[in-house]
């Protein structure tokens, strides 16, 4: 009994302090030019309450922002990335073919400046041994290759070629000294032997086969037909310096020779060797500057 007595009243006390509040906001609620003291005193206990949960929420907000505008940004970045790798290997690529092409017609006009039967073909390896002396052709037997062909660059003469399989053929350059070209002064027409320098990378000795000849810095020197290998008038080089002939007997000179070897990326086989005694068209292409 007496603890329904007090439910009844706790009741009455909580309906008459919601009507008291009830009343506080309706009278509160209207425009007013000053505020009771106690509104004062509960504004100004709960202003810096409020500046704190402003500046709070504020911030909270500026980092929230700051935080989706930095992973927008991280994903445009990678996007970009991206994007520029993308453009880069394509003008990479695109370069690549441009000067491919410059390369191929230069080859196919002087492919068919040639006077002999020739077979194009791409460098696709180089013995690790003797990077500079030895290349291997993507064309072999299978395209009509075989042993001991010559093999030859817009440039000049190349070497030749020392093993076959199907698909592909081995050369040895002149500069390597296991190779011995056959030559001709262009000037003199004095016949030399032409070496790979053993003790010059990339460049060849000429060796005098007449003690009476005189060989010349800026001699041009061919190839001179009477090996057998090498077509008579393809260009080989030109000599740059002169040194002793063996045991300091006879004319011996340091040749340059015109084809870049380094860089070398494609050839042409000589499938059959013009059976004309001369090849006017090298000797002609040598006095061009």
């Amino acid at each position: 009994m007496q603890h329904e007595s007090r439910r009844k009243t706790y009741a009455v006390l909580l309906a008459l302090a919601a009507l008291a509040l009830i009343a506080t906001i309706y009278i509160t609620s209207g425009e007013r030019d000053r505020l009771t003291p106690a509104e004062r005193v509960v504004r100004e206990i709960l202003a810096p309450v409020q500046t704190g949960l402003f500046r709070t929420a504020g911030w909270v907000n500026n980092v929230a922002r700051t935080i989706r505008d930095l992973s927008s940004s991280v994903r445009e970045n990678h996007v970009l990335r991206q994007e520029v790798a993308s453009l880069t290997a394509e003008n990479v690529y695109l370069e690549e073919q441009r000067l491919e092409n410059i390369r191929l017609r230069k080859l196919l006009g002087f492919q068919e400046r040639m006077p002999h039967k020739t077979l194009a073909a791409e460098i696709i390896a180089r013995d690790p041994g003797n990077w500079l002396n030895t290349v291997t052709l993507n064309k072999g037997t299978g395209h009509g290759v075989g042993k001991d062909m010559a093999v030859v660059s817009c440039e000049g003469l190349l070497g030749r070629v020392v093993s076959v399989s199907k698909n592909t053929a081995n050369a040895l350059l002149i500069i390597d000294p296991r190779s011995a070209v056959g030559g001709v002064v262009q000037s003199t027409r004095s016949l030399v032997i032409v070496e790979g320098d053993p003790g010059t990378p990339g460049m060849c000795l000429v060796k005098s086969l007449i003690k009476e000849s005189d060989l010349l810095i800026g001699d041009k020197i061919l190839s001179s037909g009477l090996g057998g290998i090498y077509p008579k008038g393809l260009i080989i080089g030109e000599i740059v310096e002169l040194i002793p002939g063996k045991y300091g007997v006879g004319s011996a000179a340091r040749l340059k020779p015109a084809a870049d070897f380094a860089r070398l990326e494609e050839a042409l086989i000589i499938l059959e060797p013009s059976s004309s005694s001369d090849m006017l068209l090298h000797e002609e292409e040598v006095h061009r500057p």
